[in-house]
């Protein structure tokens, strides 16, 4: 099945999907308009369109340039760099580039009969950052959808099981938002 087909097929059984500005490489990629529409769309995928397998669940902070104070910057953290080593330098912003107060959430799913992949995208407010669990109907989301409420802190409603799995609990905030400021623990010198 080559995209166009895939296209017309989704257009057909899901006529609120739009094609997403920015491709994730060379898949089919697509915007979800609501995070309502997310478990309808999931359900069409895997039962009509034989998308049988959720390969993957990610998030994107577009906040802005990365907050410096949530980084250990030490003047040579690397003692294999020679002596008198600069210490890195945080980036700026970058002029033009459309930084928006949003969490993009990206699904990608599998059918593997037809050998095709399509990318599922929902952008989010930073805020108020919650969309359904896919888990009740692919299992593999369980710690994908974990690990993006830990890093990113994004509330998927539903899930079975929504604990931290990567951060240790007396952790404060979400280290992969853009705005993160680590608080010294005990583990720092």
């Amino acid at each position: 099945m080559t995209q166009d087909d895939l296209l017309s097929k989704l257009a057909a059984k899901l006529p609120k999907l739009e094609k997403a500005a920015a491709p994730v490489k060379d898949y089919l990629t697509m915007k979800l308009p609501s995070a309502a529409e997310l478990i309808p769309t999931a359900r069409v995928l895997q039962g009509e369109l034989r998308f049988e397998v959720l390969e993957l669940v990610s998030a994107t902070d577009w906040l802005g340039p990365v907050n410096p104070d949530g980084y250990i910057r030490n003047p040579n953290p690397n003692p294999f760099l020679p002596e008198g080593a600069t210490p890195q330098n945080m980036p700026d912003a970058t002029p033009g580039f459309p930084y928006r107060p949003a969490i993009e959430v990206s699904w990608l799913f599998g059918d593997f009969e037809d050998r095709v992949k399509l990318f599922l995208k929902l952008e989010l407010p930073r805020d108020a950052a919650k969309v359904p669990s896919l888990v009740p109907l692919f299992k593999s989301a369980d710690w994908l959808e974990r690990e993006i409420f830990d890093m990113f802190g994004v509330v998927f409603e539903g899930h079975p099981n929504l604990t931290k799995i990567l951060t240790p609990d007396f952790l404060k905030g979400h280290p992969m938002r853009k705005d993160y400021v680590h608080v010294k623990d005990k583990y720092d010198e």
